[in-house]
């Protein structure tokens, strides 16, 4: 399974209008490596690598982001993103490679020593929403991308989030979901349904703005 471009815009804390920038014109930020066209479907590593970039959009403009990736271009040969550990500290854009941090923004190639951020935690995007965690979203919700190829999964199990928010929304009780798929317990239930509504609120919110 691949991720939809609703659902990686709210994992990745980006905007479905941002992604379609970010993947268009002569030096695409990130085209999405499951497709490309219609229905646009984006991976795991193109989701490491969108939350890579939503962080550091929430300290640099996205000129100085792309100034950094073609830097890094010239410093090194670039697969894809998500093979790179990049960061920012508020002044400039560090690469991190096995046993040191590079600036690729303002000094390309010069080592530095400052403290690394995790992008795959919480972290809070550059509209302000605060992003969930990409491991585990929401209690009884995990990603793995061993598991469906990373598609949100109740815990435990290779049941997909939406199929059981989708049996909650249509008003089946928690014992009647559990009937039709035993391994999935309350608290995959409730976090199939909570992440659901993250994703549908997160996207709304996008919409909103857009349209104020």
């Amino acid at each position: 399974m691949a991720y939809p471009e609703a659902l990686t815009a709210a994992l990745g804390g980006v905007t479905v209008h941002q992604l379609r920038r970010w993947r268009s014109g002569a030096s695409p930020i990130l085209a999405p490596e499951t497709s490309s066209t219609r229905p646009i479907q984006y991976s795991f590593r193109d989701l490491i690598a969108i939350r890579t970039v939503a962080a550091l959009r929430a300290e640099f403009s996205l000129q100085k982001i792309r100034k950094a990736l073609a830097n890094l271009q010239d410093l090194t040969d670039v697969d894809h993103l998500a093979d790179y550990r990049l960061f920012g500290d508020g002044r400039t854009i560090v690469w991190a490679t096995e046993g040191e941090q590079v600036d690729i923004l303002n000094r390309p190639g010069q080592t530095l020593l400052i403290s690394m951020k995790d992008v795959l935690g919480e972290f809070e995007g550059w509209t302000g929403a605060r992003i969930v965690p990409l491991r585990r979203p929401k209690a009884g919700i995990e990603i793995d991308p061993d598991v469906l190829h990373g598609f949100p999964v109740v815990e435990d199990t290779r049941i997909p989030y939406s199929t059981i928010s989708s049996l909650a929304t249509d008003g089946l009780a928690v014992a009647d979901i559990r009937y039709f798929y035993p391994s999935v317990h309350e608290a995959g239930v409730t976090g199939a349904v909570e992440f659901d509504r993250y994703v549908r609120t997160y996207n709304r919110r996008d919409a909103n703005k857009r349209t104020a």
